[in-house]
């Protein structure tokens, strides 16, 4: 008979609120490293300046499909993650001072993408901090469907992990509300700049976008941490970083239990963050972004139900707990 699993569960809140207060309070020089960072809206230009160059040059070059798919393997997926990662800085608003300089910032990021996703992260994600972990709330969850279908299953952990795009989609789906302005004006811009790519460079030149766009998301080294960040390695953490090399064309997006407490400080001060507080030493971090997909696909102990959860009434009970003390 098939195993029934399920998350494992919590009463307790989201715990970075109550760890920003603590540090807050033990090292207050935290708060001189919030703001913003504009050197990531001038990285953000370049990355997708070379990142549309490639797709020029790969249809200049006619290659076979199998080095298209390999080129888009080995340098569009790091490159189309950056661009992800400039939309995540951008969404917390530190690549600029306004909203709007920032969303401009992310529609960047996006050209070179083929699907229109910026104004949509930056509509949903905070949903996922304000709601950590709160099931039905946290759009990072995984679906009952997938906890179950998938299991303890090395195989098909692998293979939803290879259709992780399609699955973040459909996941989105269920939390989906009526399209708003900015995400209509999103998908207008896209769709006017995939024609163009289409007509003026060629078919090939988006097919390389796309591929690029599907491994960036997918079974992927940079893609690992979607699975870092919150599935449980260690009994009782909720979060996890990761301190390895990637973070360097990623806006240190490893950095995530720093990232986590403090929102608004910027992707390029989260190592400062994490040298200026100590305390970040004591938690079970990762160092390598590929160790993290082979020990979630062989480790049978690890599946979609390795998380910690609450229930909304839950969340709200310890919430308004501590408002009172």
């Amino acid at each position: 008979m098939k195993e029934t699993l399920s998350f494992a569960r919590t009463t307790t809140g989201e715990p970075h609120a109550r760890r920003r207060r603590e540090l807050l309070a033990r090292h207050p020089e935290i708060r001189g490293l919030a703001g913003f960072d504009r050197s990531t809206a001038v990285v953000t230009v370049v990355v997708a300046a070379a990142q549309l160059a490639i797709a020029a040059a790969v249809a200049h070059a006619h290659l076979r499909w199998w080095l298209l798919v390999g080129l888009a393997y080995v340098a569009g997926a790091p490159l189309t993650h950056w661009l992800s990662m400039a939309i995540h800085e951008t969404s917390h608003k530190l690549a600029a001072r306004t909203r709007r300089a920032n969303e401009l910032v992310a529609l960047v990021a996006n050209l070179p993408m083929v699907l229109p996703v910026a104004a949509t992260f930056h509509r949903y994600h905070l949903d996922h901090h304000r709601l950590l972990d709160v099931v039905g709330g946290d759009t990072d969850l995984p679906l009952g469907f997938e906890v179950r279908w998938v299991g303890r299953s090395s195989a098909r952990k692998a293979l939803w992990l290879f259709l992780h795009p399609l699955v973040y989609i459909a996941r989105g789906f269920t939390f989906a509300k009526r399209p708003s302005r900015k995400e209509i004006a999103n998908a207008i811009v896209i769709a006017a700049v995939d024609l163009a790519i289409a007509h003026e460079l060629g078919v090939a030149a988006l097919a390389y976008l796309a591929v690029a766009f599907y491994f960036a998301h997918g079974l992927h080294p940079v893609a690992a941490h979607f699975v870092h960040e919150h599935y449980t390695f260690e009994e009782g953490q909720e979060t996890y970083s990761y301190y390895g090399p990637i973070n360097r064309i990623a806006f240190n997006v490893g950095f995530h239990n720093e990232h986590h407490d403090f929102m608004n400080v910027p992707g390029s001060r989260l190592p400062e963050l994490r040298r200026l507080v100590p305390e970040y030493r004591a938690l079970v971090s990762h160092r390598s972004w590929t160790g993290v997909l082979w020990r979630f696909i062989r480790d049978p102990a690890m599946s979609y139900a390795s998380r910690l959860v609450r229930t909304r009434e839950d969340f709200l009970r310890a919430r308004n707990t501590k408002e009172a003390t």
